[in-house]
């Protein structure tokens, strides 16, 4: 007998810059990035996942009933079809996990803090892939990770004093995601305050612009598009209102099709996730 009311963590790691945009601003950048109002966390609205995965599902997983599993389209979920005319399968919000940063003295380093990873350990708990870590609060200006005592991390233009190791249950958990070996040379945890300054003013911003038809490559247009780097991990929470939608895609992800376009800028190759489903601790 199927489980009902099946639910599945998928995780996305970035391939490329991703742009999730919230459409003009008149702020300094023209094009910002999806935040969270309360947190300031960059996140996909549950919206455009759904939409990219009712692409995803009807350009790459011949096998699936995009129809049975998004809802068909021109109906809503208050029209007559009900329940199956909304969907079967339902999709958060992609949120924010690992946020790649610039550093001094590596390449980059996973940067995260433990409202994030509180966070993440309550998703996997409802959707029934329970994940526990010993997380504790780094003080304002420091932080825990791969370092030595008394030694500073260069985070951008900041400091940060090496407080102690990032705990194994941590590394153990998100070793699921990512290769265990560079996850505990680049992961650091930062306390909240210290790293939503990073979600606010760290993302990489790109100068863009129209060139003029008159052949002498004047531009006509020039605006700036933040994105989140290549390398961000997110995830997502599936959930569904039928028996077997979400065992359906979670085993084209596996077997099949793993990457998925989100965002904006798809002609310019940006958006691609490689999608996993997160397996939980084993009960």
């Amino acid at each position: 007998m199927s489980k009902k009311n099946e639910a599945a963590i998928i995780t996305l790691v970035a391939q490329t810059h991703i742009h999730s945009g919230v459409g003009s601003s008149t702020g300094a950048l023209d094009l910002p990035v999806a935040r969270e109002r309360a947190t300031h966390y960059p996140f996909v609205p549950g919206s455009g996942v759904k939409g990219a995965m009712r692409v995803w599902a009807d350009e790459r997983a011949d096998n699936l009933d995009v129809d049975s599993l998004f809802g068909k389209e021109g109906q809503a979920e208050n029209d007559s079809g009900g329940a199956g005319a909304a969907g079967n399968l339902l999709c958060s919000d992609a949120r924010l996990l690992l946020l790649p940063v610039r550093c001094l003295s590596d390449a980059f380093k996973w940067v995260t803090c433990p409202a994030i990873l509180q966070r993440f350990e309550k998703d996997c708990e409802r959707a029934g892939a329970p994940c526990s870590m010993t997380i504790i609060k780094p003080e304002k200006g420091k932080y825990f990770g791969d370092g030595k005592e008394n030694e500073w991390l260069g985070l951008e233009e900041r400091e940060f004093e090496y407080a102690g190791t990032v705990d194994d249950s941590i590394i153990e958990t998100l070793a699921k995601i990512v290769d265990k070996t560079d996850l505990k040379n680049r992961l650091v945890v930062l306390s909240d305050k210290d790293f939503t300054w990073f979600a606010r003013y760290a993302l990489p911003v790109m100068a863009r612009n129209v060139l003029s038809k008159d052949g002498k490559k004047k531009s006509e247009n020039l605006w700036y598009e933040e994105s989140l780097a290549p390398d961000t991990i997110m995830y997502l929470l599936l959930g569904e209102r039928n028996d077997g939608a979400v065992g359906n895609v979670t085993k084209v992800i596996k077997d099949k099709a793993r990457y998925i376009q989100i965002g904006g800028n798809e002609t310019i190759g940006q958006g691609w996730f490689e999608m996993k489903k997160y397996e939980g601790e084993q009960t």
